[in-house]
């Protein structure tokens, strides 16, 4: 065995050692966090009627737990390579993303369901690398932005790097940008995943939720954590679209699915 593969093999054990570490460290912060809050709970019908009485509305939430993972993708440049088989568009390439303006726009036949406009784009090869690894989500999609998200193990990438966004201008599609997540590896073994009713209970006792709003919609998918190592680490997240009353501002929230922690830092928008 050469040194160069002696090298390489424990370059790769410190990676993995390292990404480990990381990950137990915040898990163990999270999970002392959760229990607290756990201990302080009364019954989950006296919380909810708590969250009524404070006139925040919701509508049908899921009393099922659920599963997922701690996930890893390099920060590579697989977009970089892809742009070259790409036509009919500008292209820049940025930080592992793509941002392209199209030669032609694009019209959208149906402004209330751009999808049926834009589903035969991505399927196309030559206009989307990747195209057929995401589905359209109609909760991030505006008037102005249409949304598609990449999959992963079956749960929406809920962060910039793993989906693309048409921008929409007077009926019209004029470009997007595009980021992906490549090669994929879970860190740990499944683990079980927290309900989205006892999420938005706990992000009630947290205080993120004001009074006299309405939670418009709540999605479980993977949100970016941290890179180490020039790797990106994602876990699942109970994420919430939250409108006040008093204004026509949204407000997103994210909470660790795992352990019921806020997820702090990209609360405002589910851009980043």
């Amino acid at each position: 065995m050469n040194f160069k593969r002696i090298q390489r093999i424990f370059l790769i054990a410190f990676i993995a050692l390292d990404i480990f570490l990381t990950i137990s460290y915040l898990k163990q912060n999270d999970m002392v966090e959760s229990t607290t809050n756990t201990s302080q709970e009364t019954s989950t019908s006296a919380i909810l009627k708590s969250i009524r009485n404070d006139q925040i509305n919701y509508g049908q939430l899921d009393k099922k737990t659920g599963t997922g993972f701690y996930l890893a993708s390099p920060n590579d440049n697989q977009l970089d390579q892809d742009r070259k088989n790409l036509r009919y568009q500008t292209i820049n390439y940025n930080n592992q993303q793509i941002t392209a303006t199209f030669a032609t726009m694009i019209p959208i036949k149906d402004t209330k369901e751009p999808q049926k406009t834009l589903d035969s784009v991505m399927k196309d090869k030559k206009l989307i690398a990747h195209g057929s690894e995401y589905e359209y989500t109609a909760e991030l999609s505006t008037k102005t932005q249409v949304v598609y998200v990449q999959k992963i193990y079956h749960k929406p990438v809920l962060s910039s790097q793993g989906q693309v966004r048409f921008n929409i201008k007077n009926g019209y599609v004029d470009g997007y940008t595009q980021g992906y997540l490549n090669q994929v590896t879970s860190l740990r073994e499944e683990q079980t995943t927290i309900s989205e009713e006892r999420a938005l209970i706990w992000l009630y006792q947290y205080r993120k939720i004001p009074s006299n709003s309405t939670v418009l919609w709540g999605e479980l998918g993977y949100t970016k954590m941290l890179v180490v190592n020039g790797n990106t680490i994602y876990l699942p997240t109970w994420n919430f679209c939250i409108k006040n009353a008093d204004s026509d501002t949204l407000v997103y929230r994210r909470v660790n699915a795992f352990t019921g922690a806020v997820v702090e830092g990209e609360s405002n928008t589910l851009n980043n």
